[in-house]
């Protein structure tokens, strides 16, 4: 009798038994028992294995150093029987996320405006890049009414259904009064002008970078917030699109005429620019500037001009020039800080040694019926050091001149050595070096320099700084390819 209570009570605790889990190869069961809990396993070779939680602990093997990081989390060792059956490693405390400070609202300043863009380059559709230009006549600080991260240029879709956030200016940015912001597409066979000089040793990398393919003549517009909810007329800044763009937000006035064409779609080193000049772009129209600054009358089509490297006729006008995309450290327009005088005030402009025209024909050059060399002195009255100095062409006779007006072709040239009679006139005479310009590059003007092409004083430099008050002889180099009347306008553009 007392055999079969024991045998019943045998079988009871067997039934009790979970299934069975597999723990490292090794078949481990757990029992709950009127006896309390057991460990019951089964090794490799059937060897069963028994172990009570109120027997004593059998002894660890010992720990294998080889094993052992005082950097891993600290592990629990669980043994049967002798063998190591199970380890257990706490979970790690997780790290609390902070709650981020919201951003103080603001009212926006304004004055930001789209400068100059285009939408697609050699590279293909992603060698676009997007300029603004701070007209608002202070420092600009980026901020938002709404709290959210800043201001947003937003694109329009080809097939008009819809439009997307291609890149956010971050909150707090910091753009100098005539100062410029550049965002470009920095994805594969995107922006190919970062090497564009801007700076004292800068190049014209992007202030903000973004992948998102903006297609072509779709409308881009900027508004003073990031929440896709709050683009509307109220809270945008500029916007740019050309007439094939529907919807009013994304485009000012009628719009700019559309690109196309086999060499647009091939990919030209184009853009378009605000005009700073006032002539909207126009090649016989030989009046003055009436303006220095870029052109914001709220119609695209009035205020941008259409250039390329090759003179390509695109649908928005034609004339040659270069894309010339400015970032924040690119130096910037005083004019009514850096005086342009004659090289010899003692005579005409017009005279030696101010104009010189060579008739010598290089056809190589852009100069097939010789060149015009035109000499300046140019004075720092900024009140500092100027460590780069530029100039920036904003209107010229160039291609495709029409008959009667000089087709201009802007060149690099060298430094050279000049007589001049400077005041008191009649005196006496002394040679002065008039220091060569360089035509900027990229993008590669095979054609020469046109408009919005910019040429550099190698001289001034960090290393070599143009002190207040200094002056500087330069000299600007022109190939003609056709004869006529001509015009030459430029900005002079600074950095301290």
């Amino acid at each position: 009798m007392p055999k079969r209570r024991a045998a019943r009570r045998a079988a009871a605790e067997r039934g009790s038994c979970g299934r069975a889990i597999k723990v490292m190869r090794l078949a481990l069961a757990i029992c709950l028992t009127a006896s309390g809990l057991t460990l019951a396993g089964w090794g490799r070779m059937g060897a069963r294995l028994t172990a009570r939680l109120d027997d004593p602990p059998p002894p660890a093997p010992p720990l294998s150093y080889s094993n052992f990081s005082p950097a891993s989390p600290a592990k629990e060792y669980i043994y049967a029987g002798g063998r190591l059956v199970a380890t257990e490693e706490p979970s790690p405390t997780p790290t609390p996320v902070p709650t981020p400070t919201p951003l103080p609202a603001c009212t926006p300043p304004t004055g930001l405006i789209i400068s100059e863009f285009r939408l697609r380059g050699p590279a293909g559709p992603k060698d676009e890049f997007v300029e603004f230009y701070n007209s608002s006549g202070a420092t600009i600080t980026v901020c938002t009414a709404d709290q959210s991260q800043g201001w947003a240029l937003s694109a329009r879709k080809a097939d008009g259904t819809s439009a997307t956030t291609v890149f956010v200016i971050p909150y707090g940015t910091v753009i100098p009064h005539r100062g410029h912001l550049l965002a470009v597409n920095n994805s594969a066979g995107g922006y190919s002008l970062s090497n564009y000089p801007a700076g004292p040793g800068t190049t014209a990398t992007g202030d903000v970078t973004y992948t998102t393919d903006i297609e072509d003549n779709v409308g881009i517009a900027l508004f003073n917030t990031a929440n896709p909810a709050n683009f509307t007329t109220a809270n945008r800044l500029d916007a740019v699109g050309s007439t094939s763009e529907a919807a009013a937000l994304y485009r000012e006035g009628a719009g700019y005429t559309p690109l196309s064409g086999a060499a647009y779609a091939a990919g030209i080193d184009y853009s378009l620019y605000r005009d700073n000049c006032g002539k909207g772009g126009s090649i016989p129209n030989l009046s003055n500037c009436s303006i220095s600054t870029p052109l914001d009358t709220n119609n695209n089509a009035a205020d941008f001009i259409f250039v390329d490297t090759n003179g390509t006729s695109a649908g928005a006008g034609q004339r040659l020039g270069a894309p010339a995309p400015e970032n924040l450290s690119s130096p910037i327009q005083r004019n009514s800080s850096f005086a342009v005088d004659l090289l010899d005030p003692c005579v005409g402009s017009s005279s030696p040694p101010n104009r010189v025209r060579s008739f010598t024909s290089d056809p190589a050059n852009n100069s097939i019926f010789g060149t015009l060399d035109i000499r300046k002195t140019v004075t720092n009255a900024t009140g500092a050091n100027v460590t780069r100095l530029r100039f920036r062409i904003i209107d010229l006779t160039t291609f495709p001149a029409p008959s009667g007006i000089a087709d201009l072709r802007l060149r690099t040239s060298t430094d050279a050595v000049v007589t001049v009679d400077r005041a008191p006139c009649g005196s006496g005479t002394s040679n002065v070096t008039v220091r060569g310009t360089t035509l900027e590059q990229p993008a590669s003007q095979p054609n020469g320099g046109g408009f919005n092409s910019t040429l550099s004083s190698g001289t001034v430099t960090l290393a070599t700084p143009l002190a207040n008050g200094a002056s500087l002889d330069v000299r600007f180099l022109l190939g003609v390819q056709q004869t006529g009347s001509f015009k030459f306008f430029i900005n002079v553009e600074v950095a301290p």
